[in-house]
């Protein structure tokens, strides 16, 4: 069984936006795509840059702030080189009225 992590209250992360948390030595950050919410580990797995503060797009993917290697936040799946692992991924819940993330990556 996976321990779930507080990240906010339901609405407090915009459409669009982030909050970030640590689960053992992980950052993971955990974004909000149109009221749905994703986390992944707050690392391109090109060069361990922090892939956070990266540009989204309108599909739902992230492009890393240092080499431009994109990714889709809902799968974590690479969509454009230089990476060419897939990021990290956690479980996401809303618990009550609150966003959770599970300590335990998936997969």
């Amino acid at each position: 069984m996976s321990e779930w992590i507080d990240v906010a209250p339901l609405g407090d992360i915009e459409d669009g936006d982030h909050r970030l948390v640590e689960a053992a030595d992980t950052e993971i950050a955990v974004f909000n795509l149109g009221g749905e919410y994703f986390a992944v580990e707050n690392l391109c797995t090109h060069e361990d840059v922090p892939i956070a503060d990266g540009e989204i797009d309108v599909d739902d993917c992230i492009t890393c702030p240092m080499h431009e290697a994109q990714f889709c936040l809902r799968t974590g799946a690479v969509m454009a080189p230089p990476a060419e692992d897939p990021l990290t991924r956690f479980p996401v819940r809303v618990e009550g009225a609150v966003v959770q993330v599970g300590a335990q990556p998936l997969d």
